[in-house]
């Protein structure tokens, strides 16, 4: 008679084995999670709410600050941007450098958000890195054309606003901290003529480091700057990785600031990105700032 063979047993997995795999499985499905997340976040924005107060002001007024836009749509032609600062009905709104982007001559979403920006409140600005660079070397005629869409440009300069019966002296810093020492730059020489005032001073700047050195005690009130976009990947209880500004574990990535002079510096992540670096736990924001008497 023919001897039967015995089959092989099925081998059975160890328990540790079992567990890593589940492990594995539960770390893929977190990580998708995370990443659709991430992305559903980076293309709707916040709005962040910040009050500070001067003794220079007789009016609680309301600044709505854009930065870093860098073209970004949110709905078409910014409907959705557009909308929420329309029902946040700001006395002020400021553009605080790098609306567009280099090398790019298509203005068409800076000027069609600036058409319908105009209609809800003055508009001022400072020029960003990337406005700039297009003024200099691409396009001498950016400038001239930003104004005729309603956007005040201020560069190395002062002008006074009148918001009720509260006179502020605004002023924009073009140049950032290299930059800024340069003679045929007008940055130094600029802020270094200003004369004390009674009126509450309010600096548009780009660049929140200049804070950290260039202009200290220099009696600015207020500060609304950029740039930084949030220091890109936004580390918990840590806060942004980096800044082209600062390098690594930048100080000013966000919200306000009080430095060593009491300048309050309000710091926006940003409405776009134009950079290598993706926002990662770092949501676009749109920042409103409600200056109040005290």
């Amino acid at each position: 008679m023919r001897k039967k063979t015995a089959q092989n047993p099925k081998k059975v997995k160890p328990l540790w084995r079992k567990i890593v795999e589940v492990l594995a499985l539960i770390l893929a499905v977190v990580l998708v999670l995370l990443v659709g997340v991430n992305i559903f976040l980076n293309k709707n924005f916040t709005v962040s709410f910040y009050q500070v107060c001067s003794d220079k002001v007789s009016d609680n007024i309301r600044v709505v600050e854009l930065a870093d836009l860098h073209n970004a749509q949110y709905g078409k032609e910014n409907a959705k941007l557009v909308a929420k600062i329309k029902a946040l009905k700001p006395d002020l709104i400021f553009y605080a450098g790098d609306m567009m982007n280099y090398k790019n001559s298509d203005y068409s979403v800076l000027f069609t958000l600036s058409d319908q920006l105009a209609d809800v409140a003055p508009i001022y600005a400072c020029l960003g890195n990337n406005e700039l660079d297009q003024y200099l070397f691409e396009d001498k005629s950016f400038v001239k054309k930003l104004e005729e869409h309603k956007v005040n440009v201020l560069s190395n300069e002062a002008r006074e606003v009148k918001v009720g019966n509260t006179t502020i002296e605004l002023i924009a810093v073009t140049e950032g901290v290299e930059q800024y020492d340069v003679e045929t730059n007008n940055a130094k020489k600029f802020v270094e003529s200003l004369k004390p005032t009674a009126n509450c001073r309010i600096c548009l700047t780009h660049y929140p480091e200049l804070f950290l050195s260039k202009l200290q005690n220099k009696n600015i009130d207020i500060a609304f700057t950029g740039h930084a976009h949030g220091g890109h990947i936004r580390l918990p209880k840590i806060g942004g990785l980096y800044s082209n500004g600062e390098g690594f574990l930048p100080k000013l990535t966000e919200g306000v600031e009080t430095m060593t002079d009491d300048t309050q510096v309000v710091i926006s992540r940003g409405l776009g990105n134009h950079n290598l670096i993706p926002r990662i736990n770092n949501q676009p924001e749109l920042v409103v700032v409600d200056i109040c008497w005290y």
